[in-house]
C-alpha cells in the first residue's frame, strides 16, 4: 500500500479491541498477547491487504515486544480489531527490514 493509504489508515485508529477466547488461544499457539501489538501501529510497519469472506482485512508488519510481527485486523470506524498476531515468517521479516533501510530521512517519523 502507498504510504500515505497505510498513515491515513493508521490515524483513524482510536481503539483496539478483540475477541478474547481468540486472544486467549492466539497466546498459546503464538506466545503473542494482541494487547502486546498495539505497539506495531506506532512504528515502522508495511500493510498488505488480506481481505477474506467479504470483508476488508488488513496483514500488518511491524516491530512489537522485541520481535518482528504479523498482525491480522479490520478497520472500522475508528476501531482496530485484532484477528491474530504472529511471528513474522522468514521472508516477511527480511521484506520487513529492506523497508527500514529503504526508508529516506524524510519519511523519519
Amino acid at each position: 500500500m502507498s504510504e500515505e493509504i497505510t498513515q491515513d489508515l493508521f490515524t483513524r485508529i482510536r481503539e483496539f479491541e478483540w475477541d478474547e477466547t481468540k486472544r486467549k488461544n492466539n497466546f498459546k499457539a503464538h506466545k503473542i498477547d494482541f494487547a502486546d501489538v498495539k505497539a506495531v501501529f506506532e512504528g515502522f510497519a508495511f500493510v498488505r491487504r488480506s481481505d477474506r469472506r467479504g470483508e476488508i482485512r488488513y496483514q500488518i508488519f511491524g516491530y512489537a515486544n522485541g520481535q518482528e510481527v504479523a498482525v491480522a485486523c479490520t478497520i472500522r470506524e475508528g476501531r482496530c480489531r485484532i484477528i491474530s498476531a504472529r511471528r513474522a515468517r522468514k521472508d516477511e521479516r527480511q521484506r520487513y527490514y529492506r523497508g527500514i533501510a529503504g526508508r529516506s530521512p524524510t519519511r523519519e517519523d
